[in-house]
């Protein structure tokens, strides 16, 4: 056992730290699609902010075989798997943003100019588009007001992202909407 081995660690996401979280935890994390090569990560009370992929125990966990992430719907549920779509072709998204008054109405029009939509309520929409979660995020991000939350969850490739949640709500969105079956 290597004695300088990182046991827990930080996330730093917008400017704010969150953790420690455990070897365990940051696997769940990276199944989840809630860490990636490039989230900002540094052992437990260090300040030494790098990319996962430059720490070889998160570049180990990272490197893990796709077929290991966890699946959306009924492929969780033992029904046949869809094929993923591949880099540049539509994949499909549920967005969730902040019900504050004036939010459906300023980001209706964002959501729309992404790709094919459906709308399910003032906050809720079903997007097809060939973004990628973190594209939308980004597309969306300008147009929110300083304490609005959005969620995409990438229905087609199993991942998804946030702005302005906790981890811990994240989290039990994503648990909510990601999970596995043991057979």
């Amino acid at each position: 056992m290597n004695m300088f081995a990182t046991e827990n660690w930080c996330i730093k996401v917008d400017e704010k730290t969150y953790g420690p979280y455990s070897n365990d935890q940051m696997t769940e994390f990276a199944k989840q699609g809630r860490l990636s090569s490039r989230s900002l990560v540094a052992p437990a009370g260090g300040k030494n902010w790098r990319e996962a992929r430059h720490y070889p125990m998160l570049a180990t966990i990272l490197a893990s075989d796709p077929q290991d992430r966890r699946q959306f719907g009924k492929a969780a549920a033992g029904m046949r798997q869809a094929k993923q779509p591949a880099d540049g072709e539509a994949a499909n998204f549920v967005v969730i943003f902040d019900v504050t008054p004036g939010t459906a109405g300023r980001l209706s029009h964002i959501v729309k100019g992404l790709g094919e939509t459906i709308r399910l309520t003032d906050n809720v929409w079903h997007l097809q588009t060939t973004l990628s979660a973190t594209g939308i995020k980004n597309a969306i991000m300008p147009h929110l007001q300083i304490r609005e939350i959005v969620y995409i969850a990438d229905t087609s490739r199993g991942r998804t992202t946030w702005h302005n949640m906790t981890p811990e709500l994240h989290s039990r969105l994503t648990k909510s909407i990601v999970t596995t079956k043991h057979h």
